[in-house]
């Protein structure tokens, strides 16, 4: 399916700043545990912002995200606040190369 007409573009049009990065998050989260079932990785949200914290890979991570960043990172694409926090914890850090569902999804 063409991204333009996926779910995630049609949730990246229309959930609001205050929600949609925290459903990424969970994602990412999600995707955090599964590669590594040993990962304690915990999300808050404030006002304005979400962070995500926690260690995977027997790595610390910590990443916050503001509203108005998500904001822009919506504007660019559905998948482009997927892709930003994958860039962040670093892609040679946290490989997504063993799920190519998921890095084709994301990475495209």
């Amino acid at each position: 399916m063409a991204e333009r007409l996926s779910l995630r573009a049609c949730m990246a049009a229309h959930l609001p700043a205050a929600t949609f990065p925290v459903h990424v998050m969970r994602c990412v989260r999600t995707e955090l545990t599964r590669f590594d079932r040993q990962a304690v990785v915990h999300i808050d949200r404030g006002d304005g912002y979400v962070h995500l914290y926690g260690e995977t890979q027997g790595t610390m991570v910590s990443l916050v995200l503001t509203n108005d960043e998500a904001e822009e990172w919506k504007a660019e694409g559905p998948y482009a606040l997927d892709r930003y926090p994958w860039k962040e914890l670093g892609k040679n850090t946290f490989s997504t190369a063993n799920d190519p569902v998921f890095a084709g999804c994301v990475f495209h």
